[in-house]
Formats: structure tokens, C-alpha cells, sequence
């Protein structure tokens, strides 16, 4: 469900991006440069403002809902993120500090000696 919805917001940006492109500006648009005076015959006799218009309105109010919906998809759908209770997993818990007060580190020990048992020494 998630996969088809993200596959036709895709469709329905693409699709806005290519009508408002397409849209006459003040210097003409890209609608002229597809039949110019002719696309008055393709999109009826207002020429392409009244219905590229309303494609535009259509495919931007779909575009905002497929927004929204995928957002609700994304965070669960059922609660806030503002709302959640102290010590919820959201939430980062303060890291504990050392006591100050902790003995030296102690020194490190030499490695024993190879052929040697500990507690004998070189002399035994």
C-alpha cells in the first residue's frame, strides 16, 4: 500500500512539474512551443490558461494529500511525537558520570618471562 502510494506521488510530482512548465507565462511558456495558436484547438477554445489551470489545482491539492498521507504512514498514525511520556524511547537519557573520588589507576606489570612460573624468581 505504502509502495503504490509513494509510485503515484512520484507520478502526480512529475506531472505537476510538466504542467506548470507548460502553463503560458508572460513571455508565452512551453505551451507555445507545442502548436502555439494550435493549442487552442487542443484544449478548447479558452486555449490552454482555463484548463491547465484546473489540471494544475487538481494535481497540487492530490500532490499535498499523498503528502500528508505518506506522512501519517511514516510516523504511525496514532500519536504525536510532542506528546510522549518522561522516559520514553524517544527520549535520550543522561549518561552517568564517574566518581571523582576513584583510586589511581595501578601500574602495570611487566610480562612474565618465558620457562617461568609465577611467584618463582630467576634465582629459585
Amino acid at each position: 500500500m505504502v509502495t503504490f502510494l509513494w509510485i503515484l506521488h512520484i507520478l502526480v510530482s512529475i506531472a505537476l512539474i510538466v504542467v506548470v512548465l507548460m502553463q503560458p507565462g508572460q513571455a508565452g511558456g512551453m505551451g507555445t512551443a507545442f502548436g502555439g495558436g494550435g493549442s487552442q484547438s487542443l484544449f478548447g477554445s479558452q486555449g490552454s490558461t482555463g484548463f491547465l489551470g484546473r489540471l494544475t489545482a487538481v494535481l497540487g491539492t492530490a500532490f499535498f494529500l499523498l503528502s500528508l498521507t505518506l506522512a501519517i504512514f511514516s510516523t504511525g498514525g496514532d500519536e504525536s511525537l510532542m506528546e510522549q511520556p518522561e522516559g520514553a524511547p524517544g527520549q535520550q537519557e543522561s549518561v552517568p558520570t564517574p566518581p571523582t573520588d576513584s583510586a589511581p589507576p595501578a601500574e602495570p606489570q611487566a610480562p612474565p618471562v618465558p620457562g617461568t612460573t609465577p611467584g618463582q624468581g630467576a634465582g629459585d
